[in-house]
């Protein structure tokens, strides 16, 4: 049977903070090193709850032991106790050798307890005797350890909320919020989006060994004013994309940026005239005369122009038309027919 935990002894992690808010997070993460008090990191899913973690265990005198890392929402009650506690041979099926189990492995430095609110109550009451004895029973085995592990946990939830709907313990709650620390969402720190996608694009740059890319002040602006609901997680990726499919020396448009980025209207780059409104005096409208042309006809005669500006800007490439225009690949292939053009694939 394989487990997911890491044995690690990572190098002091970047964290970007220009905002005042996250120059506190650090800020209490540096003291709170300082001590062996336990941790409690509260925060929205992708707001780097792992990172502060690491900076934690990075500046605390376990910096040269292990740091493990272990998402207890990913685990069914059996497997998540395997996995903090070992377990001896025998003890269930497929366990064919004993197994150290995460706070035995960590000795000496770190466990992080990732999305501990997803905890059963079953498996609260046990890291509950962790925390206040700090000492361990592997699965199957009566044989209490020591352990010597300092340990920092992270929630997405209102574990207040949730002690007061009596789905999390008052007792444990208490015992990991020692010194406790919100990380705010990015939409509330908009001083960090700007240096973010700069270090971003700078390192996946350098990754995938490309140079002179760089963002149009539209594209940095849809960037900057988007409200990222999946955090720095999400912008990580989203510049991640951008250098993936950007060519050395490309300077990226808004039409090169996710459809669902705020202040991009489909189809179209926010506040662009490439794709204006079919009107009398449209110069997409060239072939019929504006006052015997019916609308349905002017509206022809603008949406080939616009395809056929989209699909020469994109080298012929379908799903990349497609994708800037906001329509399936079926119904652009429906206007090539249409209008008698031809598209290239992938």
């Amino acid at each position: 049977m394989q487990f997911a935990h890491q044995v690690t002894h990572p190098d002091e992690p970047v964290i970007i903070a220009r905002s005042a808010q996250m120059r506190r997070v650090l800020d209490l993460a540096a003291r709170a090193a300082q001590s062996e008090a336990t941790v409690l990191i509260q925060g929205e899913t992708g707001t780097g709850k792992e990172l502060v973690a690491r900076t934690i265990h990075c500046k605390s005198k376990r910096r040269t032991g292990p740091f493990v890392a272990v998402n207890c929402g990913a685990y069914s009650d059996s497997l998540l106790a395997s996995e903090l506690f070992g377990h001896q041979r025998g003890a269930f099926t497929g366990a064919i050798a004993d197994r150290v189990g995460v706070f035995e492995a960590a000795a000496g430095g770190t466990v992080f307890l990732d999305e501990i609110g997803a905890t059963s109550p079953a498996m609260q009451v046990k890291l509950l005797r962790v925390l206040q004895e700090r000492r361990v029973t592997r699965v199957g085995s009566s044989l209490e350890r020591a352990v010597d592990t300092r340990v920092v946990a992270a929630t997405n939830a209102d574990l207040a909320e949730l002690v007061r709907d009596k789905t999390f313990r008052e007792d444990l709650y208490y015992r990991v919020k020692v010194v406790s620390s919100r990380i705010p969402p990015l939409r509330e720190r908009p001083d960090d989006i700007k240096p973010l996608i700069d270090h971003y694009l700078e390192h996946f740059a350098n990754a995938n060994a490309k140079t002179d890319i760089h963002l149009s002040p539209e594209a940095e602006r849809v960037l900057i004013n988007h409200r990222w609901p999946g955090n720095v997680r999400q912008l990580c990726g989203e510049i991640e994309q951008i250098v993936a499919m950007a060519p050395s020396g490309t300077i990226i448009k808004p039409r090169e940026l996710s459809e669902d980025l705020d202040e991009r209207p489909p189809g179209g780059d926010p506040g662009a005239a490439e794709t204006p409104l079919p009107n009398a005096s449209s110069s997409a409208v060239t072939s019929t005369n504006d006052t015997e042309a019916t609308y349905q006809q002017l509206l022809d005669e603008w949406t080939r122009d616009v395809v056929a500006r989209r699909l020469d800007h994109f080298a012929g490439n379908i799903t990349k038309t497609a994708q800037s225009l906001a329509i399936s690949r079926s119904t652009l292939y429906a206007l090539l027919r249409k209008y008698g053009m031809r598209g290239q694939e992938d």
